[in-house]
C-alpha cells in the first residue's frame, strides 16, 4: 500500500472515528435528556408543574439562556403562554396562530415543523413580546407539541443558545423531550377535565340544591308580606278612619307608626328577589367557569334598564360604604343585539370589584375613609366597522386605591391576581368571556392612588 493510500486511509479512519464519536455524544445527550425529562414528568406533579419542569429541563439539555412553552386552547382558538422562564409577565397573553403570520410558535404551530431562527430580524419574528418585555432575542429554536394521534397541543420555544448556535442536534434533542412531555401533558390535561367534570357535576347538583333552598325563602317573604303585612296594613288603615273622628290624633299616631314599615316593605321584598336571583347567577357562573363554556342569549335589549336594574341591587351596599353609584350617556345608546343577562352581571362583577377594592383599602389604610365615587358610562358610536366604529362601550370608572401593574396586567388572563382578602379573580376572567362571548373586548386602566377604569367594547348590532 502507497504511502498516499496510507494517508487517505488513516484519513477516512479518524473522520469515521470523529463522525462515530459525535455520533456517540449525540445518544448520550439524546440518554440523558431522555433521563431528565423522564424522571422531572414521573414525580407525578399537577399540571402547572409538569410544564415548569418540562420547560427547565428543555431549557438546560439545550443550553438555552430563555424559554416559553405554549398550549393551545380549542375553546379560545389561541396559543398560549403557559410557562416562562425570563420574563414572567408573559404568562397568560396568547397568540391567534392564524393571524400571526410572521410569529415562529404561530407557524411552527400551524406547519408541525420545528424552525431555527439565528440572528432573528423583524422580516421573519413577531417583534411584539420583546417591545413589552424588554428583552432581546437573537436566536429561537421551536419545535411542535403533538399529542399520540399527531395532533398539535402547542409550542416550545427556546431562547438566546449561551454558547454557539442552535443546531440540528439541538433541534432533535427538544423535539424528543417535545415528543415525552406531550403525552404527559395530555394525560394530565385529561385528568384534569375528568375532575373538572366531577366538580361541575358538583357543582350542579349543589347548584340545583341552593336553587331548591331559595324557593322557600322567596315563598316565605311573599307569604308574609301578601297574607299578614298588607292584611295588617289594611286593618290598620281601618282602625285608623274608623277612630279619626274620635280622635284624629290616635288616627295620625298609628299610620305615622306603621309608614316606615309600608315603605320599606316592597324594597325588602324586591331585595330578597334580587338576591335570590343573584345567588342563581353566580351559582351558574361558577359552573359555566368550570365547565369552560359560555352559552349566550342574544336578543334586542334595552342597555340602560338593564344597568338600572343591576344598580338597584348594589346602592345597599354602596351606601353603606359611602359610595355613590351614577349612571351616565344611557340616552346615546340604542337597543342593540346582546344577552342581557351576561352583561349585566359582567357590570355587576365589575362594578363590585370597585367596591371591594375601596372597602379592602379602607381597611388597610391605603386610602382614607371619604364619600367615593363609582361612574357608570355608556357610549354609542353607529357608523363604522368594528372595532374602530359601530360599538358600544361600556366603562366602570372609580376614584378608589387603583393598582399595581403586576396586578393590571394580569386582569382578563388565567393568571389573574385578586388584591382582595377572598378574591379569586374569577369575576375579571367571567367579564373576559362575556366580551368573547359578544366578539367584544376588554381592558383596564389604572395606577396606584389614582382609581380605576374597566372598558368593555361590545359590537353594536341593530338589527
Amino acid at each position: 500500500m502507497h504511502n498516499t493510500d496510507i494517508d487517505n486511509h488513516n484519513a477516512d479512519m479518524t473522520a469515521e472515528i470523529a463522525q462515530l464519536r459525535h455520533h456517540l455524544r449525540m445518544c448520550q445527550r439524546r440518554l440523558e435528556a431522555t433521563h431528565q425529562i423522564t424522571v422531572a414528568l414521573g414525580a407525578g406533579h399537577d399540571l402547572d408543574t409538569l410544564l415548569r419542569e418540562t420547560l427547565v429541563t428543555s431549557l438546560n439539555t439545550v443550553d438555552a439562556d430563555a424559554g416559553s412553552l405554549l398550549l393551545y386552547n380549542a375553546e379560545r382558538k389561541r396559543l398560549v403562554f403557559k410557562h416562562v422562564v425570563g420574563n414572567t409577565s408573559l404568562i397568560g397573553q396568547e397568540i391567534d396562530p392564524v393571524s400571526d403570520i410572521s410569529g415562529r410558535a404561530a407557524t411552527v404551530f400551524r406547519t408541525g415543523k420545528s424552525l431555527v431562527s439565528e440572528s432573528v430580524d423583524p422580516a421573519g419574528y413577531n417583534p411584539q413580546f420583546d417591545t413589552n418585555t424588554g428583552y432581546q432575542t437573537r436566536s429561537i429554536l421551536t419545535v411542535p407539541l403533538r399529542d399520540l394521534q399527531g395532533n398539535p397541543i402547542g409550542v416550545m420555544q427556546a431562547i438566546n443558545k449561551k454558547t454557539g448556535h442552535f443546531d440540528h442536534e439541538d433541534t432533535e434533542l427538544l423535539e424528543i423531550i417535545g415528543g415525552l412531555s406531550s403525552t404527559v401533558i395530555v394525560n394530565a390535561q385529561l385528568a384534569i377535565e375528568a375532575q373538572l367534570a366531577a366538580v361541575a357535576r358538583a357543582v350542579g347538583d349543589l347548584g340545583h340544591d341552593i336553587k331548591n333552598a331559595l324557593t322557600p325563602i322567596e315563598t316565605l317573604m311573599d307569604t308574609t308580606v301578601d297574607s299578614f303585612i298588607q292584611p295588617m296594613f289594611d286593618d290598620l288603615d281601618t282602625i285608623a278612619n274608623n277612630c279619626r273622628d274620635r280622635s284624629a290624633d290616635v288616627a295620625d299616631d298609628i299610620e305615622n307608626a306603621i309608614l316606615p314599615l309600608r315603605d320599606w316593605c316592597p324594597e325588602a321584598r324586591t331585595s330578597v328577589k334580587d338576591g335570590c336571583a343573584d345567588i342563581r347567577e353566580m351559582v351558574s357562573e361558577i359552573a359555566d367557569y368550570i365547565k369552560g363554556t359560555q352559552s349566550t342569549h342574544m336578543v334586542m335589549n334595552d342597555l340602560s334598564e338593564v344597568l338600572q336594574d343591576r344598580l338597584r341591587r348594589l346602592k345597599v351596599v354602596a351606601q353603606s360604604r359611602r359610595v355613590e353609584i351614577t349612571l351616565e350617556g344611557m340616552e346615546s345608546v340604542p337597543k342593540f343585539m346582546f344577552d342581557q343577562r351576561l352583561v349585566g352581571r359582567a357590570i355587576f362583577n365589575l362594578i363590585n370589584n370597585s367596591l371591594g377594592a375601596i372597602s379592602d383599602g379602607v381597611k388597610r389604610g391605603v386610602i382614607q375613609l371619604r364619600q367615593f365615587h363609582v361612574v357608570v358610562r355608556a357610549e354609542a358610536v353607529q357608523t363604522g366597522q368594528f372595532p374602530d366604529g359601530g360599538y358600544c362601550l361600556l366603562e366602570v370608572k372609580d376614584d378608589g386605591p387603583g393598582m399595581p401593574q403586576n396586578v393590571r396586567d394580569s386582569l382578563f388572563t388565567m393568571a389573574a391576581i385578586s388584591t382582595t382578602v377572598g378574591g379569586t379573580g374569577i369575576g375579571t376572567r367571567f367579564v373576559k368571556s362575556v366580551a368573547d362571548a359578544h366578539g367584544g373586548l376588554v381592558g383596564v386602566k389604572s395606577e396606584p392612588g389614582e382609581g380605576a377604569m374597566f372598558w368593555m367594547k361590545l359590537p353594536l348590532k341593530t338589527e
